[in-house]
């Protein structure tokens, strides 16, 4: 059985041989377990189940700063994929002459024609900062969070664009046999929602509700990346439709609950802690752990096992071995 065939088992609520898996690894870890494994193409013996594309690219302004292609200032001074905002693209509640991006044809073909070759993988197309994450970053966080209650008009407005470059990616992409488009947006906290429930209903749902039924139209499963907290909402993400949810973190989330509750109609992607149990236990209890969560979440499909985020340069490369060692012998 194929690693594509398994998780599409998974989709479909039946059990496959094993357990799906994924090891997400942020680019720090991913070159140091290059030189641990004496291998910088290791990630292929790993067995691990998706093959994926973001659809992000930069310009380099310097080793520590990088231009997103929305015109946004990256800062990379402290470790992490993605760095900090260092600009605000969108000063004043307006868009003014500001030019929203048209989607890159070739680089996204490029990425395209890689996923396809990977015919063993069920492979997804990732587009992160997808909404709100997108929004805030041209905006500012603290500035788009009160547009949201006193500059509606423009918030919609550019919420509206946001999603129409997406549905744009969306639309080349559907012309390549990718199995998924995969939504990166955070919405949650450690506790609740960033943006509470009905900002979140009357600003977000709408727009997710567009593009999940965009994707779905183009004969696509969707995916769907939001961080923190978001209990208040996820009975939402269901009814749009929503095939795998991602990051499903133990310390929010009562895992068992959350599998008699939805695990009919969602699959989980996810569930292995990078915020306690991957950085600060022993590889014993990782691997105890893992097996754990493959027995309750992965009963009778839904699910496929993952750290919870990338894999941050704080989790020792032991335990890494163990989590490969939990998901590929079981």
């Amino acid at each position: 059985m194929t690693e594509k065939e398994r998780v599409l088992l998974a989709l479909n609520h039946q059990m496959p041989d094993m357990t799906p898996y994924q090891l997400d690894l942020t680019d720090l870890v991913y070159a140091r377990l290059q030189e641990y494994f004496s291998d910088d193409d290791f990630f292929y013996g790993t067995g691990s189940h998706l093959a994926q594309e973001r659809n992000e690219s930069f310009t380099k302004v310097s080793d520590k700063e990088f231009y997103d292609m929305f015109g946004v200032l990256w800062s990379r001074e402290q470790e992490g994929d993605f760095g900090i905002v260092t600009n605000q693209v969108l000063k004043n509640a307006e868009t003014g002459d500001y030019a929203f991006p048209e989607p890159d044809e070739i680089l996204i073909r490029e990425k395209c024609e890689r996923l396809v070759k990977q015919t063993d993988k069920f492979t997804m197309y990732i587009i992160g900062f997808s909404l709100f994450e997108r929004a805030w970053t041209l905006r500012g966080f603290n500035e788009i969070l009160m547009d949201f209650l006193l500059e509606k008009k423009f918030a919609n407005e550019l919420l509206d664009r946001i999603v129409e470059y997406n549905l744009k990616v969306v639309d080349i992409v559907s012309g390549y046999d990718i199995d998924c488009i995969f939504f990166g947006d955070d919405w949650g906290q450690q506790k609740g929602l960033i943006m509470g429930p009905p900002v979140w209903h009357e600003f977000i749902r709408p727009r997710l509700k567009t593009q999940y039924d965009h994707v779905k139209s183009k004969g696509m499963y969707v995916a769907q990346h939001a961080c923190g907290d978001i209990r208040e909402v996820f009975s939402d993400l269901v009814d749009l439709g929503l095939d795998i949810y991602n990051t499903f973190q133990p310390e929010i989330f009562d895992v068992a609950f959350m599998k008699r509750e939805y695990g009919n109609s969602v699959t989980f992607y996810g569930g292995v802690s990078t915020q306690r149990l991957l950085p600060f236990e022993t590889p014993d209890i990782v691997q105890k752990e893992i097996r754990h969560i493959m027995d309750v979440v992965g009963k009778d499909g839904g699910y496929i096992c993952a750290p919870t985020h990338a894999i941050p340069n704080d989790v020792p490369t032991e335990n890494i071995i163990a989590f490969l060692d939990a998901v590929q012998n079981q």
